[in-house]
């Protein structure tokens, strides 16, 4: 195993995945369009964590594939995370559940970020 910025990056995008179920579950319901929001956070959730042991075993995973995951994950997320912000940024109380939607929401579009660097580091090697 070599360890290099797309480890690195890998690593990344699985904890602040895996950070958004926590909060996904804390919070309850987290948006009005569950498929998405779920199905992103879960899916990806898996996704990274299926390549990031593929990269810890060193089994080739295709430039191509990869770069296609992430572009998509990239977008996913920001769609996710625009939903979750949009849903919960108005209205006038400051609860504790509002504010950890809202940061669930935020880091979904850092992880979006984290997504995009990856699709840069893949398509520049």
């Amino acid at each position: 195993m070599e360890f290099n910025n797309r480890l690195l990056l890998k690593i990344i995008e699985l904890a602040i995945a895996i950070a958004c179920i926590v909060l996904y579950e804390t919070v309850g319901n987290l948006s009005l369009h569950p498929v998405i929001v779920a199905g992103t956070v879960g899916g990806y959730t898996v996704i990274c964590g299926v390549l990031l042991v593929g990269h810890v075993v060193n089994s080739l995973v295709e430039k191509r594939l990869n770069a296609l995951f992430s572009l998509i994950g990239c977008l996913l997320f920001v769609a996710s995370g625009a939903l979750v912000i949009d849903e919960w940024h108005g209205g006038l109380l400051n609860t504790d559940r509002k504010r950890q939607a809202i940061g669930a929401g935020s880091l979904m579009i850092i992880n979006a970020a984290v997504f995009l660097l990856d699709t840069l580091c893949i398509c520049r090697t």
